[in-house]
């Protein structure tokens, strides 16, 4: 049997499942977690103490024999009742973001299968928390199909899949922080290389908004999965979080390598300027930053949103995510400003003194600044022990902590801060592309006439 505060009863279901498992014998404590209230626990306690008797020595299982279906057949008086009827069951099924679905028949199944030369039934993932179903090659094609995706997708999709397999502890924190955390945090896909261009993904105007099939069905097809495979859904039946974010519907955009005056983000980790990558970032949310040149001023705004981080903590050790505008990257290249110097001037400006962060509620992040202010490594949420309150403190815990991409269209006075939570994953795309890529990106651009 298993203890758990009752907004966590729909979380801890799809978990149990995800083990093979019909039920669990739960007891619920009525009180609140992760709120920071205290309250006396005694009474719920003492109230509990029948409940887990019972739960260890009268508690059955459910009795179920059903098996689980390999295709579910809809009817309707035409096609797009039998469509409304899939939507509809699937919308109670939580297999769904809300938005209309595509059926994923055999014969689209099939079509975006052909953007691979992998066994449909290759595990990619297993990871996905909390149902941790298996992820197959033939799994990514049916979300891509629901998504409204094309073959030609398939390669970014499944190395973005790929990258919540890792074994890597920043990879399984980014798959608990999208499918467990009660924070608000959502997926951002940015592609670089020459793929950006052969599938007509946007890197100019409106990045992360609308209009993009690319760019929309991508993003939405791994939402999808996280959904279904993962177990998230909100609450009631999957993680409870108090507003959620946009992103959480599709979020993906590709760099814009001709307008960036530095190297482009996967030249930076290490990659062929050739190659063509995914990176893979949680995100909590965006900020505009909207302001003319010159370049101190722009430097300026960008080191106040990163001061207005807020999450709990200072001195994080996660990657937060800067978006510069051409016009912006353009501004500070000639005013001889590299990626390195603009993330150390953030480093240094953006701080708050012990004092600031303590007033509005901010604890010391996980890193090395906790033993630069005397802090308890061992404690979740430690207080500075550090005599001089007014030291001040970095909201990031380096420079390099700082991604820096150059995206959107040219001219302007926007970029986009975007608050993060843990590190990057990037991965390489063109391992997955087929054989016949070139007969796939000809079929796309005769279709689609770009």
């Amino acid at each position: 049997m298993s203890i758990v505060g009752e907004e966590f009863v729909g979380l801890c279901n799809t978990a149990v499942q995800g083990e093979g498992l019909t039920s669990l014998a739960f007891v619920t404590m009525p009180q609140q977690v992760m709120s920071g209230a205290t309250e006396e626990v005694r009474p719920s306690c003492e109230k509990a103490v029948g409940e887990i008797v019972y739960a260890l020595t009268e508690w059955k299982p459910e009795e179920t024999g059903k098996e689980r279906e390999k295709w579910i057949e809809f009817e309707g008086s035409d096609y797009q009742g039998a469509v409304d009827k899939m939507n509809n069951m699937f919308l109670t099924r939580r297999w769904s973001d809300g938005l209309p679905l595509i059926p994923p028949t055999e014969e689209r199944v099939g079509w975006m299968l052909s953007g691979t030369n992998l066994d449909p039934q290759k595990v990619l993932s297993t990871k996905l928390f909390p149902r941790r179903a298996p992820i197959t090659v033939e799994n990514v094609a049916v979300h891509a199909a629901m998504a409204g995706a094309r073959p030609e997708y398939m390669p970014v999709l499944l190395a973005a899949v790929n990258l919540l397999d890792t074994g890597d502890p920043d990879g399984q924190k980014v798959v608990h922080f999208l499918q467990e955390s009660v924070g608000m945090f959502a997926p951002v896909l940015i592609v670089n290389g020459p793929i950006v261009k052969e599938i007509n993904l946007n890197s100019s105007f409106g990045i992360m908004g609308p209009g993009w099939q690319a760019d929309a069905t991508i993003g939405r097809a791994i939402s999808l999965l996280l959904i279904t495979a993962g177990g998230y859904s909100g609450a009631p039946e999957g993680t409870p979080r108090e507003h959620s974010l946009p992103g959480r519907y599709t979020c993906c955009f590709a760099e814009n390598e001709k307008e960036n005056p530095w190297q482009p983000l996967h030249v930076e980790l290490g990659y062929d300027r050739h190659a063509s990558t995914v990176t893979f970032m949680v995100s909590r949310g965006t900020q505009t930053v909207m302001v003319h040149p010159p370049a101190e001023h722009i430097l300026g705004s960008i080191a106040w949103a990163v001061k207005g981080l807020t999450g709990k903590s200072y001195a994080m050790s996660y990657d937060e995510l800067l978006i510069l505008s051409p016009a912006h990257a353009g501004v500070l290249a000639n005013a001889g400003w590299s990626k390195e110097k603009i993330r150390d001037f953030v480093y240094e400006k953006a701080r708050l003194s012990v004092a600031e962060a303590e007033a509005i509620g901010l604890t010391i992040g996980w890193g090395e600044w906790r033993e630069k202010l005397g802090a308890d490594k061992n404690v979740m949420y430690p207080r500075a022990t550090i005599s001089d309150r007014s030291t001040l403190v970095p909201m990031i815990e380096r420079p390099d902590r700082l991604v820096i991409v150059v995206a959107g269209g040219p001219g302007g006075d926007n970029s986009t801060f975007v608050p993060c939570i843990v590190r990057k994953l990037t991965g390489d795309i063109d391992k997955y592309k087929p054989a016949h890529w070139q007969d796939l990106i000809k079929t796309a651009r005769e279709d689609l006439k770009y």
